[in-house]
């Protein structure tokens, strides 16, 4: 008997969290709709023929701003992009820099810290 008060107190208590959370869905199927149709999908490639000489050929491209518009907005990349340079070093006496990505050059670092203090004596 005591069990099923606990139950109830407890599926009671969930419901009303539930509630104040303000979401736009209650179940998963209604999370997946919403994922679905209104987060940006990927942009469709568009085709054109270009003429050179006797040939014919077929162009595939896509809108960049669009692509661009569809990887910030997939929150599976956020862990994968950087906005601002790092160092990154092979140890912790940083004698020795490691260059594997654009944000770890020093041209990323430069160009960021340029437009950032537009007095060259800055940095």
């Amino acid at each position: 008997m005591e069990f099923t008060v606990f139950i109830f107190h407890f599926t009671n208590w969930r419901c009303k969290i539930v509630d104040k959370l303000g979401l736009s869905y209650h179940t998963a199927q209604e999370l997946n709709s919403i994922v679905n149709t209104e987060l940006p999908g990927r942009p469709h490639f568009q085709c054109d023929l270009l003429d050179i000489g006797e040939e014919q050929l077929e162009i595939f491209s896509r809108d960049i701003l669009e692509c661009i518009r569809s990887l910030y907005g997939d929150p599976s990349w956020a862990a994968d992009m950087a906005f601002a340079p790092e160092r990154h070093y092979t140890s912790h006496a940083r004698t020795s820099r490691i260059y594997n990505e654009l944000y770890t050059s020093d041209w990323w670092w430069k160009v960021q810290v340029r437009y950032s203090f537009p007095d060259e004596t800055m940095y």
